[in-house]
């Protein structure tokens, strides 16, 4: 009996013994409050969000654990060979740990109002097209040339991992537009009325090329039937033995004909959007060298008859700038691959 017993509680030692791992809770997304001096096994650089920092962690064998945040304006990853929990506190409060497993990691990118890149529980609403009311002093991120639609200026806003909205507006015969590194609520009131705030990820942004009549390229909701007058024409060639009444009726119905074949063979240039095509669509025909500018990507397309459509921006983040021809329309260019910002043009499109 002694033996038995003996075995139960030795049983009951190892059992105690193996669960104790399990009572480990992981730490994910907390500040780090460890008290050592354990210094960062890498800091990664390109990482936007902690569920890429996680991703860099666990492509590191020695990785346990990783902090994530933006500290001055510039997202930081750290990765760690100790367990969250032991890593020392930070000199920011917007830098936050997880351990190598934790699940759910967000894949938000850090704001000025989300500094830790939570994920946000509350839905902010967009800012899709209004005066800019926001009363600080925060200046433009930059301010591209050669953009001629609110569309376009979202684009060049989407190529930049830093823009969170843009200005857009034609002031003094000249379109503006303006990217900002705060939501468009942030924005500051601006010395024109003609200038209009989009949030970054506002849908159905107007592809409408500024006029004095509608200087902030608002989408307007009224279509102009002047194409159907060519029903005109359709009632002059109906059959004479037919009644004036038949002919206007067939006149009228030519024109809305004519109307509808003049839409469909109207395709709209694709001037300054993310490219979007299908993947494996289409492979660069060139990509000439020492070009600084997407005009000076649009003259070297000019200049080869093959090219439909070019594409200007970088491979990698903050890489060299880089100009792409191809020999389809810019709307089936490839959207771009990981690391890529580019920006497409349709050879037709005017700067």
């Amino acid at each position: 009996m002694q033996s038995f017993a003996t075995i139960v509680a030795v049983s009951a030692l190892f059992a105690g013994v193996s669960a104790s791992p399990l009572q480990a809770r992981a730490t994910c997304g907390s500040a780090p409050s460890g008290s050592g001096s354990q210094t960062p096994l890498s800091q990664p650089t390109g990482i936007t969000t902690a569920q890429a920092c996680q991703a860099q962690c666990e492509a590191n064998a020695s990785c346990q654990s990783f902090v994530f945040g933006m500290v001055n304006n510039e997202d930081k990853c750290m990765l760690y060979s100790v367990a969250a929990s032991s890593v020392p506190k930070q000199s920011s409060t917007n830098l936050i740990a997880y351990d190598k497993a934790c699940t759910s990691v967000p894949a938000v990118v850090p704001t000025a109002q989300n500094p830790t890149g939570r994920n946000q529980k509350l839905a902010v609403r967009a800012t899709c097209g209004s005066a800019p009311s926001g009363s600080g002093s925060q200046t433009p991120l930059s301010q591209p040339t050669g953009i001629t639609t609110a569309s376009a200026c979202q684009a060049q806003c989407e190529a930049n991992a830093s823009c969170q909205s843009f200005v857009f507006g034609m002031v003094n015969n000249e379109d503006k537009c303006m990217l900002y590194s705060v939501a468009a609520s942030s924005v500051p009131t601006q010395s024109s009325t003609n200038l209009v705030a989009y949030d970054k990820a506002c849908t159905s942004v107007p592809a409408v090329v500024p006029t004095t009549s509608n200087p902030t390229g608002s989408a307007s909701g009224s279509t102009s039937g002047n194409t159907g007058s060519t029903g005109n024409t359709g009632s002059n060639t109906g059959s004479n033995t037919g009644s004036n009444t038949g002919n206007t009726q067939s006149g009228a119905q030519n024109g809305q004909q004519g109307a509808k074949s003049a839409r469909s063979l109207r395709v709209r240039n694709t001037c300054g959007a993310a490219p979007a095509g299908p993947s494996g669509n289409a492979s660069p025909i060139s990509s000439p060298s020492n070009i600084a500018s997407a005009s000076a990507c649009k003259a070297a397309c000019q200049a080869d008859s093959s090219c439909k459509s070019f594409e200007f921006g970088t491979m990698t983040q903050g890489g060299a700038a880089t100009c792409r021809l191809f020999n389809v329309a810019a709307s089936a260019v490839p959207a771009p691959t990981s690391g890529q910002s580019f920006v497409v043009y349709d050879v037709g499109c005017s700067f």
